[in-house]
């Protein structure tokens, strides 16, 4: 009681992380953190069936020791090993839990099976065959017949965690999508430093392209009657470092001297974008997240704004406390002012003089802001210590790349030429993610080189080519970005202890289905609509084209008024997140679809025993496309406001 009586009495100070994540990501934080601190502990001893009950036992006991426990993994972080790395990242491959967890997999009939896959004939790099696992819900005939593909680069911060470790959402996927996964067991660091594993997993798409499949046991380019098959189709996706190797995948395969075939689409879920580890961010990357931020998810925007707050570090919204009394003596007090409000000299003015001029403060592009790898530089998955340790690891010895212009190591520095021939691109990343600047920055970026390719193009061929343009863009020329609120890293790794998670692989689940489908033979206003017999959801979705940022950047040019954007249904939060109504109405009211500037981009259709466990986890958690655009608007006509206020302001004081 005495080591406590602060606690007690209210006098400790608050835990600066309590606020910033959700209440269930906070929980299942201090879960991981009692089994890392647990494993750490076990890890000297022998033999290896006693290492794995002890792991177990030390962590139920920093479970009810928590701030030991968070003790312990700040001490070993700060100077972590290889070996502390991987025992922390693989213990779901104690056999005590990897027990548990498969009693919460679903059961597959192909699960974990061990192939080698060959190298391409004449390759540089060696004939060391690549090691990958299959995870399918279907028979073998059938998986030698089938014509599509996941292809899985599982994360691990390049050092550790093969695919078992990731098997609890690769068989949810499996089952759901009912397409065969290969996960792939690349090489990694630091006994095969950068860029062994990138020419690995590049060797396997071109070995399995090249082959039709047959490098891992598919029927090839002939069937058993002699009839030639089609080409496969294949979407590749990867996690954390994995989504790093996907995007680098990408760039060798448009690169390639021979010829490849392009993935369907590209899923990247909280990828590791930038080995750059800098602390500010540059104004052309704050003009993006301005940009692809929407009103829904203050946090994204608000944590670049440093002065808004009390503390310059802080990265959430300041508790306000009543103090009614002492304000009638003392009036304001001054620890109660945040840092903008503390400011009485800016650019040559007093503003103790002009009070009123403190509400058309400059937006957050004229300021210093902080990457999110430094806002949240205390982020209990991902923090700087180990983001350095796996950069320095990765690279390896000689090897000291030039992190603004090597796009096979730092894909967000990508040319444009390149990423405007990209395939469909899904992001996910969470909201108070250290990597969740780089998300939306690279989709950013691939917006831009997409729609400057269309641009240049109809430049280019005015009469001609623009009818192909603009056919083209309907299906192709797309990203999608879904953020989560209140999670950051890793949350695919939490299955069991984090309820949005199931939401999260149900949503990806959804996107690999939509990008392997066939086109369907009748469009209605581009929709592309998809069933779930398991989760009885019927959903349509609406890419995000080329020709939808064209318009708005078209009506961004003229003069838009408040009263037409604030009077439109789009502009609702919870309209433009998520529509419920029967399929019926879908059908009849298809044809009265307005543009898709105007229109959400998520309609479902539920049952209602399943409505609130299906739905309510994308509208509470997920940013939409729709709002992104919403956002565009609103930025415009701030800037319009402000542009006006300072003309009419420098005109009062000409005539004065």
């Amino acid at each position: 009681m005495l080591k406590n009586a602060d606690r007690m009495i209210g006098l400790g100070a608050p835990e600066p992380l309590s606020r910033l994540y959700s209440r269930n990501f906070y929980r299942a934080t201090w879960i991981l953190t009692a089994l890392d601190a647990g494993f750490w502990t076990a890890m000297s001893i022998r033999p290896k069936f006693l290492r794995d009950i002890m792991s177990i036992v030390f962590s139920i006991y920093y479970l009810i020791f928590a701030d030991q426990a968070d003790e312990k993994a700040r001490r070993i972080r700060a100077t972590i090993t290889v070996e502390c790395l991987r025992v922390s990242w693989e213990k779901t491959l104690n056999p005590i839990l990897r027990a548990a967890i498969k009693l919460l997999s679903p059961r597959l009939t192909i699960c974990q099976k061990k192939i080698l896959i060959p190298r391409p004939k004449n390759n540089p790099h060696g004939s060391q065959p690549v090691v990958g696992y299959i995870y399918y819900d279907g028979t073998q005939e059938s998986f030698e017949n089938s014509d599509k593909l996941i292809l899985d680069f599982p994360g691990g911060g390049f050092i550790t965690m093969p695919p078992p470790c990731h098997e609890d959402y690769l068989c949810h996927w499996a089952k759901k999508t009912h397409v065969p996964i290969l996960s792939i067991d690349y090489a990694k660091a630091p006994e095969f430093p950068y860029p062994y594993a990138l020419e690995e997993c590049f060797d396997v798409y071109q070995s399995i392209m090249e082959s039709n499949g047959e490098a891992i046991g598919m029927s090839g380019w002939t069937n058993k009657d002699g009839s030639k098959r089609k080409q496969i189709k294949i979407v590749m996706v990867g996690d954390s470092a994995g989504g790093n190797i996907v995007t680098s995948v990408m760039f060798k395969i448009l690169e390639s001297p021979t010829p490849l075939p392009h993935p369907n689409a590209l899923i990247l879920i909280y990828p590791c974008l930038n080995f750059d580890i800098t602390c500010w961010m540059s104004p052309s990357q704050l003009s993006v997240i301005r940009a692809e931020s929407t009103p829904s998810i203050h946090g994204l925007l608000e944590s670049k704004d440093h002065l808004r707050h009390k503390s310059p570090l802080a990265v959430v919204p300041d508790i306000k406390k009543k103090r009614r009394w002492s304000r009638g003596f003392s009036g304001s007090r001054e620890d109660e002012k945040t840092i903008e409000e503390r400011v009485k000299y800016i650019d040559g003015r007093d503003m103790t003089r002009h009070l009123n001029e403190r509400n058309s403060r400059p937006i957050i592009g004229t300021r210093l802001a902080m990457t999110s790898r430094m806002s949240y530089f205390n982020d209990r998955i991902l923090n700087p210590d180990l983001m350095r340790a796996m950069a320095i690891l990765y690279l390896g010895p000689n090897n000291c790349p030039d992190f603004t212009s090597d796009y096979l190591l730092s894909p967000i520095v990508g040319p444009d030429e390149l990423l405007a021939q990209f395939p469909k691109v899904y992001l996910m990343c969470g909201e108070k993610d250290p990597l969740v600047d780089d998300t939306v920055v690279f989709a950013g970026r691939i917006r831009e080189a997409k729609m400057r390719k269309k641009q240049n193009s109809a430049k280019f061929g005015e009469n001609l080519r623009m009818s192909s343009v603009d056919k083209s863009d309907d299906t192709d020329d797309w990203v999608e970005v879904k953020i989560l609120q209140g999670i950051s890293h890793a949350f695919l790794q939490m299955l069991a202890l984090l309820p949005e998670s199931s939401g999260a692989v149900r949503v990806i689940a959804r996107w690999l289905s939509q990008s392997l489908e066939k086109a369907p033979d009748s469009k209605v206003e581009n929709e592309r609509i998809a069933h779930d017999d398991e989760e009885g959801l019927m959903f349509s979705s609406r890419p995000s084209t080329i020709n939808d940022i064209t318009k708005t950047q078209r009506n961004g040019r003229r003069n838009i008024s408040p009263l037409e954007i604030s009077h439109h249904p789009s502009t609702s939060p919870k309209s433009s997140i998520h529509v419920s109504h029967s399929l019926s109405d879908i059908t009849e009211n298809s044809h009265k679809l307005s543009s898709p500037m105007h229109t959400s981009t998520s309609e479902v259709v539920l049952s209602p025993v399943n409505e609130r466990e299906c739905v309510l986890w994308e509208q509470q958690n997920i940013l939409n496309e729709d709002q992104i655009l919403k956002r565009r608007r609103d930025t415009l006509i701030s800037h319009l406001k402000e542009g006006t206020a300072v003309t009419s302001q420098e005109n009062t004081e000409t005539k004065k």
